[in-house]
């Protein structure tokens, strides 16, 4: 066993796997598979919040450390632990027969920007058999729904994180207007970020005229700030949790839109 992962259980002899298409009777509408890393609890809680009537999440915890964040460098080890835990997620969730897949971390979508987003979402498709939601791919469609260009992007990341982020958005034809990190000393700091940071992060980006601003980072408790925001600035301040949240839910034919979480669940 290493530090960047825990080592596989070997098979037990007479292991069988029962995949019939069973309905489960506390979500008859649908089963997302989620996945997040161990520090990371907001987004598991949020996403519990959103769940419509007849859907349920499944969560898996994928080892990551609460890594000390002085540098890029840090961000660059945490997505390394990432990588080389993800697939092992997706074996558990597998377990759970769910109809959706969840990434539910943000900055690892935009790794290696559009190339990077793309073969990852591949390859989690290939390896869960589903369709997936995460943060790059949600952000786009909900950026398409609502004719919005020019973008704003406020993160708890270091620049190592946003380059990619906004070489992902320049790629798929849009503008990033500004960025604004809060550099968070590790991912257990980015959930204690209190309110008013959050404000006053959201008002720096939008000083930059942007037709939306968007919150990377799924454990940053945004996801019931934002509407708020939207209502005084007039323009869509999403959480990126309750983008891909959204997104999950559109992909599933699930319509429902509800109050809480902003315009884009309520509206689109």
């Amino acid at each position: 066993m290493t530090e960047t992962s825990a080592a596989a259980a070997p098979p037990i002899p007479g292991t069988t796997h029962d995949r019939t298409r069973y309905r489960n009777a506390m979500g008859p509408r649908g089963v997302i598979g989620i996945m997040t890393p161990g520090p990371n609890v907001v987004v598991e809680n949020e996403m519990m919040d959103m769940r419509p009537e007849g859907v349920i999440n499944a969560i898996d915890r994928y080892y990551v450390p609460n890594q000390s964040i002085a540098a890029d460098e840090d961000w660059s080890i945490i997505m390394r632990h990432v990588s080389a835990n993800l697939d092992d997620s997706v074996r558990r969730l597998n377990e759970a027969l769910i109809d959706h897949l969840v990434l539910g971390m943000s900055s690892q979508s935009f790794m290696g920007g559009v190339e990077g987003s793309f073969a990852l979402l591949d390859h989690l498709r290939e390896i869960s058999g589903v369709d997936v939601s995460q943060g790059a791919q949600a952000a786009e469609a909900a950026l398409h729904d609502v004719g919005a260009r020019r973008v704003a992007l406020v993160t708890p990341y270091y620049p190592v994180i946003e380059k990619n982020a906004v070489n992902y958005f320049d790629g798929r034809g849009f503008e990033v207007v500004h960025v604004e990190g809060l550099r968070c000393r590790s991912i257990i700091e980015v959930a204690a970020q209190p309110e008013e940071r959050l404000r006053e992060a959201v008002r720096a980006a939008d000083s930059y005229r942007p037709d939306a601003i968007i919150q990377l980072g799924t454990n940053l408790r945004f996801g019931r700030l934002a509407p708020v925001l939207e209502e005084e600035m007039g323009k869509p301040v999403w959480a990126v949790g309750t983008v891909i949240y959204w997104h999950a839910l559109r992909a599933m034919g699930v319509d429902d839109q509800f109050d809480g979480f902003g315009s884009l669940i309520a509206k689109h």
